[in-house]
């Protein structure tokens, strides 16, 4: 039973008491794409220069230091880990913003007193997470970017990183699924049990992590590091309570059976929307105060490749890098060997193969966006394909639209 407290937290947090539930995910997505826009100028503001945001770096830096102090120090030394170095978790904000998802996926958990340890896999489940993490990491790092900064980020920029990304990684997940479908589907399950501590206990857990957070925060070096922690614990809170993912979004173009019937979709193009309207004006007036999201160094081809791969993941794993990382922290034993897998295996490994990827692809067009080509109206490419992800998600605004369009016959009143 639900005390007075629990149901007042929820609905503060959730927006049970403001927005109905059918909205709930919209406004959320909303809340996301301007809480982005918000950590741009924050950065540009405080420390000089604003950026887009992202997640992968900061995982595959996390990966390589595992890597460098128990399996290979020598890991260091390829060309990625040159171009990526491994610098310490306090003072690099790309780790940090990792570390503040999966806590506010586990504070949002806690405070919401849903927090519990489940989806323990069975033997099919546990071999589905970890290729299909796997597959998330390596396709991700080669692309340098993943559903975040190859996509979210990306569109945000305009970059024609996001195109080639996207149009990768969409016959991806369509791939991943079908694979999904025919090899596990059938045979991946959680065991039927979770631990679930009481609501008293957990928000006593919030209190220690938010304190613990506290101490985390006051030992990061440099106002960057800090604002990218707070920032990815607002993500993650924000992922955890909305449930967003862009697997399940893209999932209802590619495999509509396993999505939402649009919604989810609907949230992904209004994050999108947000996030881009809401950066346009520092690209503009700025553009040099503004590291935009464009796979620097990669060329479109290679960002095509690892898009393909990281859709495989994702349609196998049926989860998104953003999502793993709240659902693990929210106790999910699925989602965090996905998150392992991907951090540990996949990225580590792609750092050995990243030299000989780069001397086989041809680098075509890198760091390139279409504010480069259009200026201020490069903003017309994400608003545009925000517009394509809209039409696709809501059948009704497919009629509407279609209703303006037809020609329909004139018709002249003779009195």
């Amino acid at each position: 039973m639900q005390t007075r407290y629990s149901r007042g937290i929820r609905g503060v947090l959730v927006l049970d008491y403001v927005f109905s539930p059918h909205y709930r995910l919209y406004v959320l997505a909303f809340i996301l794409g301007l809480t982005s826009v918000l950590m741009s100028y924050s950065q540009y503001l405080l420390a000089g220069r604003g950026s887009l945001w992202g997640i992968t770096t900061g995982e595959s830096k996390l990966g390589g230091w595992f890597w460098y102090l128990l399996i290979d120090p020598r890991i260091s030394e390829t060309l990625y880990y040159n171009q990526f170095k491994l610098i310490h978790p306090l003072a690099d904000p790309t780790q940090m913003i990792v570390i503040g998802i999966f806590i506010g996926g586990l504070v949002a958990s806690l405070t919401l007193g849903e927090f519990a340890i489940k989806h323990i896999p069975n033997r099919w489940m546990l071999i589905q997470a970890i290729i299909g993490g796997f597959l998330l990491g390596y396709g991700a790092r080669l692309a340098l970017g993943c559903n975040i900064g190859n996509y979210l980020s990306a569109w945000a920029s305009a970059g024609v990183n996001a195109l080639s990304f996207t149009l990768g990684m969409l016959p991806g997940v369509w791939l991943g699924t079908i694979i999904l479908e025919r090899v596990f589907l059938e045979r991946a399950r959680p065991y039927k049990f979770s631990i679930r501590p009481s609501r008293r206990n957990q928000y006593l857990l919030a209190l220690i992590v938010l304190a613990l957070l506290a101490i985390l925060y006051l030992n990061a070096q440099g106002i960057t590091t800090m604002i990218w922690l707070v920032f990815g614990l607002i993500f993650g809170f924000v992922g955890y309570a909305s449930r967003l993912c862009w697997a399940t979004g893209l999932r209802e173009i590619t495999n509509p059976l396993h999505g939402t019937g649009g919604r989810m979709l609907t949230a992904v193009a209004i994050t999108i929307i947000v996030y881009s309207i809401g950066v346009w004006p520092l690209i503009i007036i700025d553009p040099n105060g503004v590291s935009l999201s464009l796979a620097k160094g990669a060329g479109q081809i290679q960002i095509f490749i690892g898009g393909v791969l990281f859709g495989i993941g994702m349609g196998l794993a049926g989860s998104c890098i953003f999502s793993s990382e709240w659902r693990a922290g929210s106790g999910s034993i699925y989602a965090l060997t996905v998150l392992l897998s991907t951090i540990l295996l996949g990225m580590p490994i792609l750092a050995y193969h990243y030299e000989t990827w780069i001397r086989i692809i041809p680098q075509v067009y890198p760091n390139l966006s279409f504010y480069h080509i259009l200026g201020p109206l490069g903003v017309v490419a994400p608003l545009s394909y925000t517009v394509i992800l809209l039409l696709i998600a809501n059948q009704d605004l497919r009629v509407r639209l279609l209703g303006i369009l037809s020609l329909q016959p004139l018709r002249i009143r003779v009195r």
